[in-house]
Parts: structure tokens; C-alpha cells; sequence
């Protein structure tokens, strides 16, 4: 969508700022996730790789799983061709105002750089200063902030990073940001540095194509740019990572032999009876594991050497000792999961990025929930708060009440969707069995 003209963006922008708190929030500890519980709402800053609603969905989807009883919510302010003096947005201090201190937020990613950059070393310096200003103000305004890197290209001239010279300079733009998050005491988060290397990885497995004319040629951006879901939760993953997420859904640790629980951590769990040398227990988990969308980019990606998110976040344990036979099929409430081998199971297997059964199934209706609810809300924030009839309309019967109609019809859609969305994060009681495997 390109941006609306300068005038029509800023004629409501006082309408919808509500007075600001004037105390300064505590920084977080060295170790701690960035979000908390209580972050109503944590605003996710940038451009239209922001505006995407991509690695946000996931960062949102991540946090609201695996912290089911936090009371959070997530809004996404991402505006295409913008930079971190907000020049889509008319005027830096009116377009915070207006889109961003607003909502008096708690928590406030910025992900800024890539049209910043364009500009070379003549914009380095302002790059730097309104990064430094943002970070200011927000934190002025009692939000905790952190300051994200931008990503990189993906194209395919020789002798550069992820082929793309530009990248260069992208370096040098996120080399500064991580000095700026320095000086102003706020976390940094590089996912420039393994995106690059995931797609380098990639290509060198041959899982990339290298050669831009070849027909179905498999990459992680649509056109250098802007990522696709693979690319997404590449960026998801460092970003994640850099704001200290936990790694662990739950653990449970089980003996076969002996029909008791060894240990738990982050769950609860009872044995049930079970026939023909099958091992049979009733699990209820404290968190879901990440919900990611099914497609085939991430399929990609999942194989891209030296990148494991399910590791990195998403550690959903199984321990099972004292099994009799050589591998075990897995069901949960009914439905076959996969197979293991009785060696893999003793040791521990993750079941996180599993992409079939019940649990699955309910990570993907929060999915959906969240994306509806980010349509909802990007459809409210941009096309009609900030609307402005044109002039051929002012005067007309009807307009501005129309506006004002739609405006409550989509706050209305937007708090029944975050009901949906804290129904669909709430763990239920699972059925898992371990039948053993007949050849």
C-alpha cells in the first residue's frame, strides 16, 4: 500500500493521544525476556518488513504460547519505505504521537535500516540521531525498548555477504545502532549477522539457488528485501533469542519399566494402564509449544545447517527410559505423531515443530487468530483512523459518522479476536502413548 499524502496523515493525529505517564520504566535485568507480563500493549516499530506482520506475528505467537497467563498484547506499527526519522509519517514528533506513544506502551521494538541506508554515509549520522531520539522519547514516555538490526538483502553478485554489496553498508548502519543501544542503555538484538549466514548456509547445502535466472529458484526474501515466512522466522528467531526468550516449553521424564515419573519441569503428568507393552500417560502442559505457519519456505529453512529454532526456542522434551522394544510409534489423544527409536527415546527427543496432531492443530487456530487480529488492527490504524475524506466529500451527510461507525466496529473486532486469542493459548490435558513398533 503506498503511503497516504502528508496532509491527510496528521488532520486526526491529536484525536487519539491520550495524556502519557512522565516516570521512566526499569530497565530489565541482563538475562530477562524483554516482554513481561503486563505489556499492554508491546508496539512493534519499523518499515514494511515490519508492516509485513510476519516475524511480528511470531514473536507474538511465540510469547502469548508460552506465557498462556500473562496479560499482553501485541500491536504492530510497521509502515512501508519508512526510516527512524519517520519520514513516511509527515513529522517525527507528531507521527510517534500518533501511531506509537498513543497507545502508551510498555515495550517498543525498533526495527529500523534498510531504507535508511540508502542513503549511504550521508544519512549514517541521522540514522544514528533519531535512533538515539526515538529511544529517548520512548523511554520518556515509560517504555522499555529495544533496538533491533536491520535485515539483510538477498541477491546474488559475487564476493559480498549474502550477495548483496548494499549489505555492506547495512553492517555498518547496525554497527552503529548496537552503539547507540550502548550509550543509551537499552538492548541490542544483531539478526543481520545470522540471517546472513543462514542464507550463505543455505546455499552452500544447496538448499538456496545461487544462480538468479534459474527456473524455481528457491530463496528467503520475494525480492531481495522483503522475507518470506522463512525468512520471517529467521528474523523471529534472532530476535527472540536476543531479548533472552526461554528455550524450554515443558519436560517430562518418564520410566517405562518401572510405570512412574522420573521428573517434570514446566508440566504435570500421570501414568495410565496401558495393553500389549504400549506406555500410556496423561500430560497437561503450563505452555504451548511456538505456533509457526505451515509453508513450504519454512520447510526450507528447518533445513538450513546451523539453524535450529526448535532448539534455540521451542524445546518440548520427552524422556522415556526402561522401553522393551526397538522403536515406538507416538500418538497423542488418538493421532500418530511419528515413530522413535527406544535409543532416541532414553536420551530425549523434542517434540517441538511438530506439524501434525492435536496440539499442532491448536497452535495453528491461535495463528490464525493472531493474524486476523493484526489485519484488524492494521485495517483500523491505517485506513481508518488515519483516513481523511477528500474534498469532494467534506459536507456530505454521512461520512464522518460512517468513519466513526467503522472505527468502533473494529476496536470491537479487535478485543473479540484477543478473547479468541487468550481462549486458543491455554493448554489442555493430552493422552500420549508409545505403542511399540511392529515390522
Amino acid at each position: 500500500m503506498p503511503p497516504l499524502p502528508v496532509l491527510r496523515l496528521f488532520a486526526l493525529s491529536l484525536l487519539f493521544v491520550p495524556p502519557l505517564p512522565a516516570q521512566t520504566a526499569p530497565a530489565p535485568a541482563d538475562d530477562a525476556f524483554f516482554f513481561r507480563d503486563g505489556d499492554t500493549p508491546a508496539v512493534l516499530l519499523g518499515d514494511s518488513i515490519t508492516q509485513q506482520r510476519m516475524y511480528s506475528t511470531l514473536i507474538e505467537t511465540y510469547t502469548l504460547s508460552r506465557f498462556p497467563t500473562w496479560k499482553i498484547t501485541f500491536r504492530n506499527t510497521g509502515w512501508n519505505g519508512d526510516t527512524a526519522w519517520l519520514s513516511q509519517r509527515g513529522d517525527f514528533d507528531a507521527g510517534l504521537k500518533r501511531d506509537v506513544l498513543s497507545l502508551q506502551p510498555k515495550a517498543v521494538t525498533i526495527d529500523f535500516g534498510m531504507n535508511d541506508a540508502r542513503g549511504g554515509d550521508v544519512t549514517y549520522p541521522k540514522y544514528i540521531d533519531y535512533s538515539t531520539k526515538l529511544v529517548e522519547d520512548l523511554k520518556k514516555a515509560g517504555a522499555r525498548v529495544a533496538l533491533v538490526t536491520p535485515s539483510p538483502e538477498e541477491r546474488y553478485e559475487p564476493d559480498a555477504p549474502a550477495g548483496s554489496h548494499y549489505n555492506l553498508m547495512l553492517k555498518k548502519y547496525s554497527d552503529g545502532l548496537k552503539g547507540v543501544a550502548e550509550s543509551e542503555k537499552v538492548p541490542f538484538v544483531d539478526q543481520y549477522t545470522p540471517f546472513v549466514a543462514a542464507i550463505e548456509a543455505g546455499r552452500k547445502a544447496g538448499l538456496l539457488g545461487t544462480d538468479p535466472g534459474a527456473p524455481n529458484l528457491i530463496r528467503l526474501t520475494n525480492e531481495g528485501v522483503h522475507p518470506n515466512w522463512g525468512g520471517h522466522l529467521i528474523m523471529a528467531t534472532a530476535i527472540l533469542q536476543g531479548l533472552h526468550a526461554p528455550a524450554q516449553v515443558s519436560a517430562l521424564t518418564l520410566d517405562a519399566a518401572g510405570h512412574a515419573i522420573s521428573a517434570l519441569e514446566g508440566c504435570t503428568a500421570e501414568m495410565q494402564d496401558a495393553p500389549d507393552g504400549a506406555v500410556q500417560f496423561k500430560r497437561t502442559d503450563r505452555a504451548l509449544p511456538w505456533p509457526v505457519p505451515a509453508d513450504p519456505s519454512i520447510d526450507v529453512v528447518l533445513k538450513i545447517p546451523g539453524f535450529d529454532p526448535a532448539t534455540a526456542l521451542d524445546q518440548y522434551e520427552l524422556t522415556v527410559t526402561g522401553l522393551t522394544a526397538a522403536s515406538y510409534k507416538l500418538l497423542i489423544d488418538g493421532q500418530e505423531i511419528g515413530a522413535y527409536a527406544a535409543a532416541d527415546l532414553a536420551k530425549g527427543v523434542n517434540l517441538g515443530f511438530i506439524r501434525q496432531g492435536p496440539i499442532y492443530d491448536q497452535e495453528q487456530k491461535l495463528l490464525k487468530a493472531v493474524i486476523a487480529k493484526n489485519d484488524d488492527y492494521f485495517t483500523l490504524w491505517r485506513m481508518v483512523q488515519i483516513y481523511q475524506a477528500p474534498d469532494w466529500l467534506k459536507g456530505v451527510t454521512g461520512v464522518e459518522p460512517a468513519r466513526q461507525a467503522e472505527i468502533t466496529r473494529l476496536t470491537k473486532a479487535i478485543s473479540n479476536d484477543e478473547k479468541t486469542i487468550d481462549g486458543l493459548r491455554q493448554p489442555v490435558p493430552h493422552i500420549f502413548r508409545l505403542e511399540p513398533e511392529t515390522k
